[in-house]
């Protein structure tokens, strides 16, 4: 009796699904945190390293989406965890930036994506005005709006960048 060996083809379809699974799996598994408690916004301001805000827990390395620029500039560094892909989409409310990214080392492992964009992007300029924040997934949204207690902290920083 013999056996049938698949053909390359059929191999590579099913590796190429099991991997594409197994990417959404981990990208589902990243953000499932969010909905738990103990996650908000945290602007730092040190003579260092600059203005920053960060969406994580406080007081730890558990940082989902950072913003960063230099004193009175208006160009913003945005890095976010959990990611794969070439790009970096934000939403509030109707206004949407998808900003081109790449890999950015990290003691974090895999999964750290970097963009660059302005304060004027139309996601970021939104979610300065009404504190509102998506970060956008090949297959959902995730919130990370600012409760009222962390909205100075938004527009701290948003002051601290522009010119």
């Amino acid at each position: 009796m013999s056996r049938r060996i698949p053909s390359r083809r059929r191999l590579s379809n099913a590796v190429l699904l099991v991997l594409t699974l197994g990417g959404l799996t981990l990208g589902a598994c990243a953000y499932h945190r969010l909905g738990e408690a103990g996650y908000a916004w945290n602007y730092m301001n040190s003579a260092e390293e600059g203005p920053k805000l960060a969406y994580g827990r406080p007081d730890s390395d558990d940082v989902v989406l950072m913003l960063a620029c230099a004193p009175r500039a208006p160009a913003v560094t945005l890095t976010a965890t959990g990611l794969a892909g070439d790009r970096i989409a934000l939403a509030s409310g109707r206004s949407v930036s998808r900003l081109a990214a790449q890999a950015a080392p990290s003691a974090m492992g895999d999964g750290v994506l970097e963009a660059r964009t302005t304060v004027d992007a139309s996601a970021l300029r939104a979610f300065r005005r009404t504190g509102r924040l998506d970060l956008l997934t090949a297959d959902a949204r995730h919130s990370l709006d600012a409760v009222p207690t962390d909205q100075g902290k938004v527009k701290a920083f948003f002051k601290a960048c522009s010119v």
